[in-house]
């Protein structure tokens, strides 16, 4: 099992050591090391915050050409309920690594998950060593991880494509059921009620 010896190397140099392009030969094992950092260091060094749940996951091929990893790298399609740094749309791609370092895996399908993403050429892109860790359903977890954040970067905000304007159409949309449901069951009421107490007033 290799690990990296991050004591007496420059910090540069020990990033470019763990996320350089890993090798080849079938057999290989490899361990993630990172180096331990704050929430503002995360937020400050990723394009991206976000969070989100998993909704499906796909084997990436463009990272094992030749078939030789014993690795598979599974990345994920993920749900964004809100971003709390840079903004996108309600769902997006997201790529890991095929190795210890990766987040994703097929197992992770439904769970929510904490992203401290980058860009590079359109494509969102995560390790284990940026902070995108999954909340599994630890709603504790989930309200101390927000708060994190937004003290470094305030609110959060919905999806591009899921505006204040939406959510209000939506519930104007519910409004005529408020009104229509409970017409429905007092017209009938009325029509059998009313005609009885006229033909008792008539009576007496």
């Amino acid at each position: 099992m290799r690990t990296l010896a991050t004591a007496t190397l420059p910090v540069p140099i020990v990033l470019a050591l763990l996320f350089a392009p890993l090798q080849t030969l079938s057999g290989t094992a490899y361990a993630c090391s990172c180096i331990q950092t704050t929430v503002e260091e995360r937020v400050q060094a990723a394009d991206v915050v976000a969070i989100g749940t998993v909704v499906s996951v796909f084997e990436d091929p463009t990272d094992n050409p030749g078939g030789g990893m014993t690795l598979r790298d599974m990345d994920g399609v993920v749900s964004v309920s809100a971003y709390y740094k840079g903004s996108g749309p309600s769902e997006i791609a997201v790529d890991d690594p095929p190795s210890t370092c990766g987040v994703i895996s097929e197992r992770d399908i439904g769970q929510e998950i904490v992203l401290f993403l980058w860009i590079d050429a359109g494509e969102y892109l995560t390790h284990l060593c940026s902070g995108s860790h999954f909340i599994h359903g630890n709603q504790d977890l989930r309200a101390e991880a927000i708060a994190e954040i937004e003290a470094v970067t305030g609110p959060g905000v919905p999806p591009d494509d899921v505006t204040p304007q939406d959510e209000a159409t939506e519930g104007n949309a519910s409004t005529p059921w408020a009104i229509i449901l409970p017409l429905a069951f007092a017209i009938p009421l009325a029509v059998l009620i009313v005609p009885a107490f006229l033909r008792r007033r008539g009576g007496h």
